[in-house]
């Protein structure tokens, strides 16, 4: 049986701001403490979170994917709403690096800082790079300032449609450690899902028949549809639906390899 997957753009065409926020910290407040995201296992790929970004066709992102999630750095100072658990130390100024990206083969992913009207990075599919970054904290990195920063209206671009996953790492470039090198040492590798468009996976399911695998967003509801000739357009849903959650989710086909005709798929979406 031939199984093929289609990929469905029935998404609205502005960008995505989801309001979830990836606080950076360090595993403790001293000098040698290494940094880390503090509450980033809810939203690592093992997590199954997608980063979900939809087709601008106008405006400065025109021709890409666009969508927004926002790194913070934890505060110490109550006026910034410390101390909050996990911070860095006091004069550690936090970046995040763009380390690695898988995707679609010719996919570039890209980060936009607030205000710019060209991307600040852009990382190709398959490439690393230990170099580009951008600051979270907001200080003058003096000794003993607040690492905390809080930056909106900064978003993040694919040129293609498809699965990305993107390697973050955290880095503290003050000069305020020993020997006047950083206070913290680096995080370990962060890798988040990042969807341009609604894609689609199908494979055999462990249970027997067909499984498919697609990234949600909140308030859609998904049903994976199927037909055996898709010159004559129909198409009838085999499961669902299931409610969007901003993760990846699977529905199942039980009958998708029985018989010996061909059957194609791909997902429906729904407005709650």
């Amino acid at each position: 049986m031939l199984l093929i997957s289609f990929r469905s753009l029935l998404l609205p065409e502005a960008g995505f701001a989801q309001h979830a926020h990836i606080n950076a910290g360090a595993v403790g407040s001293t000098a040698g403490s290494p940094l880390y995201f503090v509450n980033g296992g809810n939203y690592e790929t093992n997590s199954g979170y997608v980063v979900n970004l939809a087709p601008a066709t106008a405006g400065t992102y025109a021709g890409t994917y666009a969508g927004s999630i926002t790194f913070t750095s934890l505060a110490i100072d109550p006026l910034n709403g410390g101390p909050a658990f996990g911070h860095a130390a006091a004069g550690a100024f936090l970046e995040l690096q763009v380390v690695s990206v898988e995707g679609p083969e010719g996919g570039e992913f890209s980060f936009w800082d607030a205000g710019d009207t060209a991307p600040r990075i852009t990382l190709r599919v398959g490439r690393s790079d230990g170099v580009a970054r951008f600051a979270l904290s907001e200080s003058d990195a003096s000794p003993g300032s607040d690492p905390y920063g809080h930056i909106h209206g900064r978003e993040f671009t694919a040129n293609q449609a498809g699965l990305y996953a993107v390697g973050f790492r955290l880095i503290d470039t003050s000069q305020n450690g020993p020997g006047g090198g950083p206070l913290h040492p680096p995080s370990g590798l962060f890798h988040l899902y990042f969807q341009a468009g609604l894609t689609l996976s199908v494979a055999a399911s462990p249970n027997g028949g067909v499984e498919a695998r697609f990234g949600t967003h909140i308030g859609n509801n998904y049903f994976l549809q199927a037909t055996e000739d898709v010159v004559s357009g129909t198409w009838f849903d085999v499961a669902g639906p299931v409610a969007g959650n901003e993760r990846l989710q699977s529905l199942a086909d039980p009958s998708g390899m029985g018989g010996s005709r061909q059957r194609f798929y791909r997902i429906r979406v729904e407005a709650q």
